[in-house]
């Protein structure tokens, strides 16, 4: 998915994001796309909406009252109302962050596109909320993903009855978890709350249910859980106590054992990297 904000008058990119290799020059595509715009509104009366071209499908919106216009680009296989429902998306955050704060009154704005390099970042936080949302495809996978996380929460905790600090690494990972659980976008999702850790039996998260909860958030707080426990009892072993005590458990084993259900959930690379690096 390749994303463009033009300024519809002088065809400038205020946004530009690239998600897919379009070996063309940005700025030259944008002079194009907004040319084409024009001559589609002077001839026929109507902007585009979506056209393929070049082998993508390409969608357009424009916001006539700030004459701003937001383009996205990406695989035929998408289809126009999914790709504008999402550029839609972005439309309506930029219009908040940026044209109903003023910035483009003559006397505030410049031409200058500094002010909306941070808007990237918004949209690179869609665009992954996106990705995990297809890589979710059934509430089936995602019981698949709870029992992985479950499972590897178990090891965890199993491997930590042997390690000699544990009492004290125990008791860091119980504060993690109850800051963890109060922060405000933790409470986002009630099922989140159903997720318990005590320093006796560790964490339990089967009681999730996806079927009640937004599986994509659920997700993302389960990565972050896993990945500040592990950094946790990183930061109080060597490297080679760390690989030791996991070895032991035989973590790499269940890991190995199970690498086409980790690949196809997505989930390889998070926990390979986290554990072996």
């Amino acid at each position: 998915m390749n994303i463009w904000v033009l300024d519809a008058g002088s065809g400038i990119t205020l946004v530009y994001l690239s998600y897919r290799d379009l070996m063309v020059n940005e700025d030259l595509v944008s002079g194009l796309l907004t040319a084409l715009n024009k001559f589609t509104v002077f001839e026929f009366k109507s902007g585009i909406e979506s056209i393929e071209m070049g082998g993508l499908r390409w969608v357009y919106l424009e916001d006539k009252d700030s004459n701003l216009l937001f383009i996205a680009a990406d695989e035929k296989e998408v289809t126009a109302d999914i790709l504008k429902a999402r550029l839609n998306v972005i439309k309506q955050k930029f219009i908040k962050e940026y044209v109903d704060t003023k910035i483009f009154e003559k006397n505030k704005w410049d031409g200058n596109t500094d002010p909306f390099e941070p808007f990237k970042q918004i949209i690179d936080e869609y665009y992954r909320q996106w990705k995990k949302a297809e890589s979710i495809t059934t509430v089936g996978e995602f019981f698949d993903i709870l029992g992985i996380f479950q499972q590897v929460l178990n090891i965890i905790m199993n491997t930590m009855q042997k390690v000699m600090q544990k009492d004290r690494i125990l008791r860091k990972i119980a504060n993690m978890f109850y800051s963890m659980k109060i922060n405000p976008d933790f409470q986002k999702d009630p099922e989140l709350q159903k997720i318990t850790f005590t320093i006796e039996d560790g964490f339990n998260i089967i009681d999730i249910n996806p079927n009640n909860c937004d599986m994509v958030l659920v997700e993302s707080h389960l990565i972050q859980l896993v990945k500040k426990t592990v950094q946790i009892i990183k930061n109080k072993l060597s490297r080679e106590e760390f690989v030791h005590y996991f070895l032991e458990e035989y973590l790499f084993n269940y890991l190995l054992n199970n690498l086409s259900l980790l690949n196809k959930l997505n989930l390889d690379s998070f926990l390979f990297k986290l554990f072996l690096t």
